[in-house]
């Protein structure tokens, strides 16, 4: 072994730092989101994002096409060069953005689009009953809608942002920026003036079929949908729900298109009308190939482009038809066998976790049971996908389950699930096969397993919990009020929530009312002093009721939403959160269903639980983000050479090196990054402290001879220690050591002296884990000579600054 090596060995397992780190304040309890993800491939191929409800469409003078994505509340743009972004919000329906960014807002069930002649978009916001407005500085504003006043005889003549409609689907401009509205809901078309003035241009709010040839503000319309205008003061009205397009023109409606349930309207130049419809797809006079669509529109060129199921579609002049965007994959289920973070959930609401580490998740929208391995890893175990009652006495993926709500482990591994749609409670044994437990319950909310591996079943339909031992005999143990979650103390004490309480059975049979007046409670669990977390679903709330105290929010603002990952769980936004379990290390796993996640609530440092300690990258000595495989060390107090443990989330790291106050260890290689990792340190079992790290997927420092600067750990050419008494030469090679690559090892750099060095070998150096190794050419030519910087880079991370090496 080179005397370099033997530097940088005695660096990670020896050294040793006296002075104190100060705890901070912290809140006290952080979330994060650990499994579900809302990523639907932006930035990627068009073709192979995931489109859920794809509704209106538009194409720009440029060529660029915006998709309204209903179902996932967003607005997306594809590109020329085939790439799709989303503009405008997220999974999560809601009103928020007004006056910002319209990347930054919140959508809910966006439906049709328009383009004005500048370039302007507008969205109908259906489900905020608003027309938004995206400008050219991407900036969003309502323009109609959002008011109080109602529409119609009394209404007509006031502001648009003073009106209040009901279910605005499409929106047409006209190049006078005359706007035209269809309200699907409220049955009528509005107009709104270029200076924002609404008026009712056809339908009395009520559905029907009556005024042709007449007056078309005295004209039923039933649920319109699609409309344009020529710009000439014709407006065409896609009248779905009397299967027919009509033309108001100079105030008379008339009918020029008898069409089932068209939705889609689009004018060429030449005034020719493209319809979309259930049925049909074309001109007025001919069909231009697809059976169906709902939404339609036209570049410059000719070009149809439409939406229909999860894609879109274009049709050329020429006739040939081809999908543009949309890969058809289910928008709530994806990312098996990989990070269970990227993966996509419907509706998750029951967690459970073995003794390995590995959780469950009842993903109950899509009739599954999925495993989260103690490495993040996410698959599917039981399922389909296809809701239904087969497959019994045979293997758990090949079954299919009905809308599981509930799960929980015993400790052979035996795994119950709360086969609701199916009215039972199912097994899966350590075999992999499932079998049915009991059945003939009514609608069987949650299940869970005591010490003594006895089952007990929320059978919420018959308005009790009942228990079944071993050999499968089964009792009542209270009868309660649709019961919706049950869990057991480590002494045998049960804890049901019901519609509005919390009721205790004590292992001695005495039943009594721990907490009332509660929203439908759901997830219950117990923690180790004694403390009862509550989910509360209908307040987006979780609870903590200590043993002797008041009951506090645990999590939650009580507005249903999603935010907050990273930050102080009071201050987040749930949805609907169902489901509690707490792990060894005192972290909450929470199932929020509503946002398609399963997140946690991890204890913050300066919590009475858990010790602070203060992690930082062995070489750097810098606090920060940690990469998966980097050697970090960690200070604290009460560390015990030979007894002390250290775990990331459930992974065990290894130590190097254990004093009292100090580990120097490796962070595991297989960590999922992009998210945080929660760090704890236990001596003979015993929690002794813990930090909460975001994980990067590169972390670089340097090795140094003092302490993260100055003079690197460097090995000149010769073998001999780089020093200013002992320089490189210019054109030599030169040896660094640091840690913290990740999984970026193939887009490393290093500069000396300002000037970029030529890299002959970078990446692991051999017998020590962790322990990266660069072999970089010295500068020649033009290069300085005397102590110059080293600057290493991996990816988009730089290593600690003020590093040298001394050059001649």
């Amino acid at each position: 072994m080179g005397i370099g090596i033997r530097l940088v060995i005695f660096c990670v397992c020896g050294w040793t730092i006296s002075a104190a780190f100060a705890a901070g304040a912290n809140p006290a309890y952080i979330i994060q989101t650990i499994a579900g993800s809302d990523f639907t491939g932006d930035g990627g191929p068009a073709m192979q994002a995931v489109l859920s409800q794809p509704e209106g469409v538009a194409v720009d003078r440029a060529g660029n096409l915006y998709v309204a994505d209903a179902d996932d509340n967003r607005v997306r743009k594809i590109s020329l060069d085939g790439t799709i972004q989303t503009i405008s919000g997220d999974s999560v329906a809601g009103f928020s953005g007004d006056g910002g960014k319209a990347s930054a807002a919140l959508l809910s069930r966006p439906y049709g689009l328009a383009l004005d002649l500048t370039g302007n978009l507008y969205i109908a916001d259906l489900g905020n009953a608003r027309i938004r407005k995206i400008s050219l500085d991407g900036t969003i504003q309502t323009v109609a809608g959002g008011g109080s006043i109602a529409p119609g005889v009394n209404g007509d003549g006031s502001p648009a942002v003073s009106m209040q409609l009901n279910s605005p689907r499409n929106v047409a401009i006209d190049p006078d920026g005359t706007m035209y509205i269809s309200d699907f809901g409220a049955h009528r078309v509005y107009r709104v003036s270029a200076d924002g003035t609404l008026t009712t241009l056809a339908g009395t709010g009520k559905a029907g079929f009556t005024g042709d040839n007449a007056s078309a503000g005295l004209a039923q319309l039933n649920s319109p949908a699609g409309i344009a205008s020529d710009g000439n003061g014709s407006v065409y009205i896609a009248d779905s729900g009397n299967n027919r397009v009509r033309k108001v023109f100079r105030g008379v409606i008339t009918t020029v298109s008898s069409i089932t349930a068209p939705t889609g309207l689009v004018l060429s130049p030449s005034g020719t009308l493209y319809i979309a419809s259930a049925s049909y797809v074309g001109t007025s006079f001919h069909s231009i190939g697809p059976a169906s669509a709902l939404d339609i529109a036209l570049d410059a060129a000719g070009t149809v482009y439409i939406t229909a199921g999860q894609l879109v579609r274009e049709v050329t002049t020429d006739g040939k038809v081809s999908t543009v965007a949309g890969s058809g994959a289910p928008r709530y289920f994806g990312g098996d066998n990989g990070p269970a973070v990227n993966a996509r959930m419907h509706s998750p609401s029951g967690l459970t976790v073995d003794d390995a580490g590995n959780w469950y998740v009842a993903d109950t929208g899509n009739n599954r049971i999925r495993k989260i391995s103690s490495s993040g890893i996410i698959t599917t175990i039981a399922g389909t996908g296809v809701a239904g009652p087969g497959g019994d006495n045979g293997p758990a993926a090949a079954a299919q389950l009905s809308a599981p709500r509930s799960v929980a482990i015993d400790s052979l591994r035996n795994l119950y699930i709360a086969d609701t749609g199916n009215n039972r409670v199912r097994k899966i044994n350590a075999a992999g096969v499932i079998s049915q437990v009991i059945g003939g319950l009514n609608d069987p909310e949650y299940v869970a397993v005591d010490h003594n591996g006895l089952l007990y079943i929320a059978d919420t339909g018959n308005n009790r919990v009942i228990k079944v031992d071993g050999s499968g005999a089964m009792s009542t143990i209270a009868q309660v009020q649709k019961p919706a979650a049950v869990t057991v103390d480590s002494a045998g004490n049960i804890f049901i929530a019901e519609a509005a309480r919390i009721t205790e059975v004590t292992s001695n049979g005495a039943v009594s009312i721990v907490l009332d007046g509660l929203n439908q409670p759901r997830g219950l669990a117990v923690a180790s002093n004694g403390d009862l977390l509550i989910a509360e679903p209908a307040l987006n709330v979780v609870h903590r009721l200590p043993v002797s105290g008041a009951l506090t929010i645990l999590a939650g603002t009580g507005v249903p939403g999603f935010s907050g990952d990273g930050a102080s769980a009071v201050t987040a936004q749930l949805n609907s959160p169902s489901d509690i379990v707490l792990d060894l290390t005192g972290t909450v796993w929470l199932a929020d269903p509503g946002n398609n996640r399963i997140r946690t609530l991890t204890p913050a440092i300066a919590s009475a639980i858990v010790a602070n300690v203060t992690l930082v990258n062995a070489a750097s000595l810098a606090a920060g983000p940690v990469a998966p495989g980097e050697i970090v060390s960690i200070f604290g107090t009460s560390f015990v050479p030979d007894q002390t443990q250290l775990v990331f989330d459930q992974s065990p790291a290894t130590i190097f090196y254990t004093g009292t106050g100090q580990l120097n260890a490796l962070v595991p290689s297989d960590l999922p990054t992009g998210g945080y990792t929660q760090v704890s340190v236990t001596v003979n079992g015993s929690l002794v402290g813990g930090a909460l790290a975001q994980v990067a997927s590169a972390a670089p420092g340097i090795f140094t001879v003092a302490n993260s600067a100055g003079q690197a750990a460097a090995v000149n050419e010769d073998g001999s220690m780089n020093s200013s008494a002992n320089p490189a030469a210019r054109g030599s090679v030169i040896v660094l050591y640091g840690t913290g690559q990740g999984q970026s090892p193939d887009s490393i750099g290093v500069t000396i002296g300002g000037y970029p060095a030529e890299l002959l070998y970078a990446g692991p150096a051999p017998a020590f884990p962790g322990l990266m190794q660069i072999n970089a050419r010295v500068p020649a030519g033009f290069g300085p000579s005397g102590i110059q910087p080293v600057v290493l880079t991996v990816g988009t991370a730089t290593a600690q600054a003020g590093v040298t090496i001394a050059v001649r």
